[in-house]
């Protein structure tokens, strides 16, 4: 009998021996430190750390769990024989033991979503540690992009006149010393409503956006403008003038004068219109239209229209400096020879100064014909004398880039790749002096901009071909040719010819065909950049005495084009032990390796 002598019911030590408690808890104890072990190991391996900590709490919570149903579950003796404080504690643990479960049910489950949230979130702050911060956009506070005015005369053919007015007041702002301004080239490809300000200012890195519309109605001309902020997108300035065509210097006077006040930095006034003929103006921005396309014979028309200019008002410097500035031009992406160029660069750049010594763009024209003509102290003073104006000029920048030492130069044209980053021009700078350089990384991103801005011209896959050669990657250099999308019969043969050139350093058995491609180009009448490709194209086959000896007449035709011969990799090292070679590059270099900082003799 489970009674003692008074009939009082067993102590509580003896009753947990009864139900076998003792015995439960150490089983649990054990059983849980074994299983705490393995989850604590094997879950991580399947990817289930989350649930661990979830697990052990549920395993120490069912402790007191098996001790009640050890308690409820394991009966000392009979239900007949217990008393009835017995059956009234038994009844009482048949309740509390489920209300038990379910909590540790409950428990178990919002802690291992907790855990599950715990983990999440530190791992959502691991990731955020190491994703580097975006970088907060902070552009200098003084710089600025006009964008294209909107043509609201509803006839597209007097778009010409909204892009004209856009450029050249451009160009009055870059005037201002203490502005930084986006070049009319970069800034041409971009329109309002396309991009936000915010867009087009993390774009640019300028702090500062103008747009406006033009309406014009015969004679009569509206001009609305906005200065608008890329940092918030407020509104910091607008206005609206209603004036004559005739007047329409004084408007851009007006704009420019209310943009220096807005940005408070110093204005430069214009000096004077520059023509008072309404006609002449016309024309003028005609041929800035034309010579914005950047073809030949988009140059030769704007040639025409400034050339038609001058004879309605010769005292129009703009048009005589746009004038130059063809001429420029054509020496470049035409077969013209330079020394019938060169005369007429500079007798219009030349009457332009005479007329406005202050006129930018003529000097630029003039430095960039003394530096095509290897006069390389006038060219510096010039150029010098055009930034010192217009500090905002990327063209300037990008000429004198062609006079210094290779770093130097290298600066001054990622200068000119800031102002106007959508230049195909300076990304052929680029390009070359990273070659200069030996950068084949740095020389591929300036053929691969290159080639985006520039995807009908041949110049990108020449550079690129030589990069990859250089960089051993010969699959690459052939599929460089891929990449361009040439205009001209005369140009498709020469990709075909380089593709060929390169494929011949991997497959030695198509040499002859390759050969026979270039001797068909030998004796056509090629641009000095093509002559300068299919010199390269020999070089690549090793035909050292074949490219050697049309070297000489590509540098007589464009002395520019040999500027870089006795630091250029792509001819130093297959010909510098040529005592000819070394002859053309001591007649023919102006960008050298900068000199060595001079040593100092201890006293």
């Amino acid at each position: 009998m489970d009674r003692n002598e008074n009939n009082n019911p067993p102590g509580i030590f003896t009753r947990l021996k009864q139900h076998h408690i003792y015995r439960v808890a150490a089983w649990y104890g054990a059983s849980i430190a074994v299983l705490i072990q393995i989850v604590a190991r094997a879950f991580p391996y399947f990817g289930w750390s989350a649930a661990v900590p979830a697990i052990i709490i549920i395993l120490i919570a069912g402790f007191p769990v098996a001790l009640a149903l050890s308690w409820l579950l394991v009966k000392p003796a009979a239900l007949d024989n217990q008393t009835t404080w017995q059956r009234r504690h038994w009844k009482l643990g048949a309740v509390v033991v489920p209300l038990i479960i379910s909590a540790v049910v409950v428990s178990g489950i919002f802690a291992f979503r907790f855990s599950e949230q715990r983990v999440a979130a530190e791992q959502t702050a691991a990731q955020t540690e190491a994703k580097p911060a975006a970088p907060i956009f902070n552009p200098p506070s003084a710089s600025i992009v006009v964008l294209p005015f909107t043509n609201l005369s509803g006839d597209p053919e007097q778009a010409y006149f909204s892009n004209g007015i856009t450029e050249e007041l451009t160009d009055a702002l870059g005037q201002n010393t203490g502005l930084t301004v986006i070049a009319w080239g970069t800034a041409s490809r971009y329109s309002t409503g396309k991009q936000s300000p915010a867009e087009i200012g993390k774009a640019l890195n300028v702090a500062h956006i103008v747009d406006g519309s033009i309406q014009r109605d015969g004679d009569q001309v509206r001009v609305s403008v906005e200065l608008v902020s890329t940092v918030t997108g407020r509104q910091l300035w607008s206005e609206h003038y209603d004036d004559s065509f005739k007047n329409i210097f004084a408007v851009q006077d007006k704009i420019t004068v209310a943009v220096a006040d807005a940005l408070k930095v110093k204005f430069a006034a214009m000096q004077g219109a520059p023509t008072q003929n309404p006609e002449a103006h016309q024309l003028y921005l005609k041929g800035l239209a034309a010579m914005d396309r950047f073809t030949a014979a988009d140059m030769q028309a704007a040639e025409d229209y400034f050339q038609q200019a001058v004879k309605l008002d010769p005292s129009y410097a703009d048009a005589w400096a746009g004038l130059a500035e063809t001429y420029v031009k054509l020496s470049e992406i035409s077969t013209l020879p330079l020394k019938e160029v060169l005369p007429k660069i500079r007798s219009a750049a030349q009457k332009a100064l005479a007329l406005d010594p202050h006129n930018v763009n003529a000097l630029v024209a003039l430095g960039n014909a003394d530096v095509n003509d290897n006069r390389i102290a006038e060219a510096k003073a010039e150029l010098k004398q055009a930034l010192a104006l217009d500090p905002s000029n990327a063209a300037a920048h990008d000429v004198y880039s062609d006079v210094l030492p290779i770093q130097q130069a290298l600066a001054q044209s990622q200068e000119a790749a800031r102002l106007d980053p959508d230049s195909a021009e300076v990304q052929v700078s680029l390009a070359s002096y990273y070659q200069d350089l030996s950068n084949w990384p740095q020389m591929v991103a300036a053929s691969l901009a290159l080639n985006r801005l520039s995807p009908h011209g041949i110049d990108a896959a020449f550079y690129l071909a030589f990069a990859y050669a250089e960089m051993q990657r010969g699959e690459d250099a052939v599929k460089a040719f891929d990449l361009a999308q040439p205009s001209t019969a005369l140009d498709r043969k020469l990709i075909e010819a380089g593709r060929l050139t390169y494929q011949t350093r991997l497959e030695p058995t198509l040499r002859p065909k390759a050969l026979a491609a270039l001797a068909s180009l030998s004796h056509a009448k090629l641009s000095p950049f093509s002559q300068s490709g299919l010199i390269q194209l020999y070089l690549a086959l090793g035909e050292k005495e074949t490219a050697m000896s049309m070297l000489p007449g590509l540098c007589a035709a464009a002395p520019i084009a040999c500027n870089d011969l006795a630091i250029n990799p792509e001819f130093i090292t297959p010909l510098h032990d040529d005592p000819h070679f070394e002859k053309l590059a001591k007649q023919y270099t102006t960008i050298t390796r900068d000199p060595a900082p001079a040593s100092t003799s201890p006293h």
